[in-house]
């Protein structure tokens, strides 16, 4: 008899992660939660130096919470695992690229990623759509200044190409813009009168992300979960339905015009009392079929990995009278009913990043894909030779779970610092880092509380132990941590 796991999902964090917890643990009471997914804007912050490489307005930084999970000073009460959004410290990020644990029980799923939990398959692809970044490579470098830190957050043409080559059907799928056209399978009319200021970018089909409409195309998850817009929103891309509109011409170019080549940081959102004004997008993502070397075009439905029909929920961020965590039952295959609710390394996605990690692109140059063909895939041999291997190198006795193997690797704040202290960065950063007034003199006193950093500023990039195991279990090497360090 099949297995139906109960699956919490929240929205965006804001690194509200207690309130979350306490809110879920308030539903445990009703229903026991064997998983939580958390649909990006995490913000897992540590210290002075990750808020200053977080991505927001320096007014609007602060400490948050996590940093007692990830002292250990806190445990998560259910297994957790999400994705970023828009709105996180790229530092760490970039620490495990490949995913990997920032606290006991909290898993991140990398910048894309599947791994699988008690029989499901969990997909995700971390940060945003932008047309500006999305086929350059990982070029940005230490200390993360003006639209690197942004641009560390939109998602990258080289982790699409990754998710493309996905063969085996996808339960779950997380990402945290919403795939484009998603509005026009659910509510149109209803979205529209909670979020009028929507109604252009839904007129001209602007709203969500092109890259994430292509995937859901291909993939056809059961589920499709998502965040980023801040409501609540419901729909379902029924099996015989293709979610692209007549005409759809594929994914946008890379742009060759000099003031979109070094664009502001259009994403870097205002933010009011309680919600986020959203600012046009840049240009719009409907354009002239793109050359073929430089794009990823539509796939066609003969593509598709599998014909069921996708459920797709959106939620709001962690506030008081907001639907931003709900509970999905999820049904795990016949074969998994005995399994662990454990996370698991998926045998699939392990071939895909080796035969993917030659070809990691790690300057401004537009990814180039190793393939060809209106969704650019490796050959069933290619990938066969990759899975023969991982099956006999690393899935020979049977299932690998994922070591438990956090260590922390970056100091954090004494213990009684509160969520709102920022170290002085919100008054007195003007561009010269953490810790300076405007004159360029030291001065870390917070304008909120008068704590300090204590002792020297944290290293933007630290080894992760983690990161160095994974790669030497899959044969690669960390090409894109190595030259940070």
């Amino acid at each position: 008899m099949a297995r139906k796991l109960n699956i919490a999902v929240q929205g965006c964090c804001h690194g509200m992660l207690d309130n979350i917890y306490n809110h879920l643990l308030a539903q445990q009471k009703q229903k026991k939660v064997d998983l939580l997914i958390i649909c990006g804007d995490f913000q897992a912050i540590r210290n002075v130096t990750d808020l200053k490489c977080m991505s927001c307005p320096d007014k609007y930084k602060q400490i948050g919470g996590f940093y007692r999970y990830y002292s250990g000073e806190k445990t998560a009460p259910v297994p957790t695992i999400f994705i970023d959004g828009n709105h996180e410290a790229g530092n760490h990020s970039r620490e495990i690229y490949y995913g990997g644990w920032v606290a006991k029980n909290i898993y991140f799923l990398g910048n894309s990623g599947v791994v699988k939990f008690g029989g499901l398959r969990i997909g995700g692809i971390s940060g945003i759509f932008k047309d500006f970044d999305y086929h350059k490579g990982y070029y940005e470098l230490p200390p993360f200044r003006g639209h690197s830190r942004s641009s560390m957050h939109h998602v990258r043409s080289y982790e699409a190409f990754k998710m493309l080559q996905i063969r085996w059907p996808l339960d779950i799928m997380i990402s945290h813009d919403w795939p484009q056209y998603i509005e026009r399978y659910g509510d149109t009319e209803g979205l529209l009168k909670k979020k009028p200021f929507f109604k252009k970018e839904v007129d001209c089909g602007d709203l969500g992300s092109p890259v994430n409409a292509m995937l859901l195309e291909r993939l056809r998850p059961a589920w499709w979960l998502s965040a980023h817009l801040h409501v609540r929103f419901t729909a379902k891309v029924d099996a015989n339905e293709s979610i692209f509109p007549e005409g759809w011409a594929g994914v946008a170019p890379r742009s060759t015009d000099t003031a979109e080549a070094n664009p502001a940081n259009t994403d870097e959102i205002a933010i009011s009392d309680d919600e986020f004004a959203f600012s046009e997008p840049s240009n719009g993502t409907q354009v002239a079929a793109p050359d073929a070397k430089n794009s990823t075009a539509m796939p066609t439905k003969a593509d598709n990995v599998c014909r069921g029909p996708t459920q797709f929920l959106a939620l709001d961020k962690c506030l008081p009278r907001r639907q931003f965590l709900e509970i999905i039952e999820v049904e795990a295959p016949d074969n998994a009913a005995d399994k662990e609710l454990k996370l698991e390394y998926d045998p699939e996605w392990l071939a895909i990043l080796r035969l993917c990690h030659p070809y990691m692109p790690l300057d401004e140059a537009p990814f180039d894909p190793p393939a060809s063909g209106a969704t650019p895939l490796f050959s069933d041999e290619l990938v066969n030779k990759e899975m023969d291997w991982v099956m006999k190198n690393i899935f020979a006795d049977g299932p690998k779970y994922i070591p438990e193997n956090f260590v922390p690797v970056a100091p954090v704040p004494p213990p009684g610092t509160p969520d709102t202290a920022n170290f002085g960065i919100a008054r007195n950063d003007r561009g010269r880092g953490p810790g300076y007034d405007r004159h360029g003199q030291r001065n870390v006193r917070n304008v909120r509380n008068g704590s300090e950093w204590p002792g020297p500023l944290p290293y933007f990039i630290n080894a992760n132990p983690q990161t160095e195991d994974f790669c030497k279990m899959l044969g690669i090497q960390d090409q894109l941590t190595q030259r940070l360090h």
